[in-house]
């Protein structure tokens, strides 16, 4: 694999998107920084603000860096470079998946750390707010994953209004199940045996959604 090739045609993804990520990390702070007015009102505005920052992010990016490439005819220009067709669909996974990491991690470190300092806030939200953290991470692989393999902008939206129809509807059921609602305004984090088995379904989605994109990009023989 030609490596500089490869990292920059990551790099340029991110250089393309710089602003997307910088707005959302800036999203999400004034949300925290709402969170930080003690009174209802204020909770629920900035809870809300902090999650469509990650929401909208999510549903972007698959559509600016993979889609409208295409639409662009970049990719063939991209193609004419020292890498495989396989290469470039790596690299166009690694800085689609990267480009949402970097600041879904910010934005859960900054929340959970708010939480745990704030003697108003009970620990016992902890596990309940990483779990709908997880939530928007496995959307967005979801979108991620349909927009790389279909190279369909129908597809990609599509998938994009299916998981963001279902986030409040998850939310809700979650919050509701009795096994959680009751741990909420514990003093500590209660790691029920639900609270491990939903956060480990989060996870093995997401990596069972990056596996299988990964396997169909490899089997593909045409990319432009």
């Amino acid at each position: 694999m030609n490596g500089s090739v490869f990292q920059a045609v990551i790099l340029k993804d991110w250089y393309l998107h710089r602003v997307h990520i910088l707005l959302s990390l800036v999203a999400g702070a004034l949300a925290l920084a709402v969170l930080q007015v003690k009174n209802e009102t204020a909770f629920l505005l900035g809870t809300v603000w902090f999650f469509v920052a990650l929401i909208v992010l999510g549903s972007m990016l698959p559509v600016s860096n993979v889609i409208n490439e295409r639409k662009k005819q970049t990719a063939v220009f991209l193609m004419s470079l020292p890498m495989s067709a396989l290469q470039y669909a790596i690299s166009k996974l690694v800085s689609t998946i990267g480009m949402f990491l970097v600041p879904w991690t910010a934005l859960v470190i900054a929340g959970t750390t708010l939480v745990v300092t704030r003697s108003d806030i009970p620990n016992g939200v902890v596990p309940v707010m990483l779990i709908l953290f997880c939530l928007p991470l496995v959307g967005f692989c979801l979108v991620a994953g349909t927009a790389l393999v279909s190279e369909s902008e129908g597809w990609t939206v599509a998938a994009t209004i299916v998981c963001n129809s279902t986030y409040g509807l998850s939310w809700y059921f979650i919050i509701r199940e009795p096994a959680i609602n009751t741990t909420l305004k514990s003093a500590v984090p209660v790691w029920s045996p639900l609270v491990l088995m939903i956060l480990g379904g989060e996870v093995a989605a997401v990596v069972l959604i990056l596996a299988i994109t990964f396997y169909l990009q490899s089997r593909k023989r045409e990319f432009v």
